[in-house]
């Protein structure tokens, strides 16, 4: 891809590993093709996009997959297979079904959150395209839309027309398509990679207490009352953002826009689940049994009470 030749190489992902994007495509574009199902939740329609089935029916979407992973990696970023992480998926879920926990309960993941975990990468990255036709000339318009995989908030996108043409292969006119706005997006992820590198990442904590606990957020413990405690090591842990909770009763406190360090002093990756693990240690050192529950990278409940 020749307009990439010039386009340097992303900085380093501070001490941590290079940062890290799967490709997949847009839900209009899996609904105008057919891949998308639907499904009824309590009387609820619900949406699920059918990746599997779109990879195994579109040979175009294969072509385009390994067209935008192949600029994100001439970018400077690691791309995560959205077919490999599906596979993975197949086989977590083959031995969920036969593996239960101690209490039946559990914390309701939706499909793309369950990806968002299984992959582990920073960003999703949709990618749609319209094949126009006038007579017998040709025209692809390919959009890009970047989604933070923490928060699904989205981050770059662009869209691209190419001129008309007459027989002209799919690649050909990606490229084309693409080099009209590749450096503003390169761009834009830039922006938004600079921003976590300077603020950390954006999670959501959720802190709970079971109805049969005997006790609640309010308890008196040995240092101070329970809820106070969170809060403390909340504050103390967060990397910035917002540190205090959005909602606090006896029985609930919920922590958004909470910030977490990209990576461990060691360059360890840290998601919301693995920056929990030492306030599970301290709620186990003050004599209390907690259950963690996790949706997709950023989103963790913990419920306190029992395990």
């Amino acid at each position: 891809m020749a307009f990439l030749a010039a386009v340097s190489l992303l900085p380093a992902f501070g001490q941590a590993a290079v940062p890290s994007i799967m490709v997949v495509p847009s839900d209009s574009w899996c609904n105008e093709n057919g891949f998308v199902n639907v499904i009824e939740d309590n009387g609820v329609q619900m949406y699920q996009t059918d990746y599997r089935t779109a990879l195994l029916s579109s040979p175009d979407l294969k072509i385009v997959i390994g067209f935008v992973n192949n600029m994100m990696t001439d970018f400077g970023y690691r791309t995560v297979d959205l077919e490999s992480t599906l596979k993975n998926i197949e086989t977590e879920n083959a031995l969920n079904s036969v593996t239960f926990s101690s209490t039946g309960d559990s914390f309701a993941e939706t499909p793309r959150e369950q990806m968002s975990r299984v992959a582990k990468a920073d960003l999703w990255l949709e990618v749609g395209w319209t094949m126009n036709q006038v007579g017998p000339k040709k025209s692809l318009t390919f959009s890009m839309r970047a989604l933070d995989a923490y928060t699904q908030k989205e981050v770059a996108s662009a869209i691209g027309t190419t001129g008309q043409t007459i027989a002209v292969e799919l690649p050909v006119l990606l490229e084309e398509a693409v080099s009209s706005y590749a450096y503003e997006f390169k761009s834009q992820l830039q922006s938004f990679f600079d921003e976590l590198l300077a603020n950390g990442r954006e999670i959501t904590l959720e802190i709970r207490v079971w109805d049969n606990a005997g006790f609640n957020l309010e308890t008196d413990m040995e240092e101070d009352m329970l809820s106070y405690m969170i809060e403390d090591w909340v504050f103390e842990n967060a990397a910035g953002g917002n540190k205090t909770p959005v909602t606090a009763s006896e029985n609930v406190l919920v922590f958004r826009g909470v910030r977490i360090p990209n990576v461990t002093p060691e360059g360890r990756q840290v998601d919301a689940r693995y920056w929990t693990r030492s306030l599970v240690r301290m709620l186990r050192d003050n004599g209390i049994d907690s259950k963690l529950y996790t949706k997709g990278l950023g989103n963790v409940m913990i419920v306190l009470g029992q395990k």
